[in-house]
């Protein structure tokens, strides 16, 4: 499996997710190749497999504008990948 994560480490919630995608690797022992981007982004961006994860919502979840997947959006997307395998 690979994945590709683009990101900005000035904001803690995209480092929030990096640090997720790295730890749910490492706990489950999957065999993957993580290749990381730190670039001004607005939101992350991750990449399975050729597969980008987007967030598919119009309207913000919170009164923040940020709209990019969640943790529970990235693990549902990595444990899909995982089992297509």
């Amino acid at each position: 499996m690979e994945i590709g994560l683009i990101y900005s480490r000035k904001d803690p919630h995209q480092t929030e997710a990096r640090d997720f995608v790295r730890r749910y690797i490492k706990e489950r022992g999957i065999l993957a190749s993580v290749v990381e981007y730190d670039e001004p982004v607005k939101s992350p961006t991750v990449i399975i497999d050729g597969v980008a994860l987007k967030d598919q919502r119009k309207i913000p979840r919170e009164k923040k504008p940020r709209m990019f997947p969640s943790i529970e959006d990235i693990a549902h997307a990595l444990e899909q990948h995982i089992w297509s395998i």
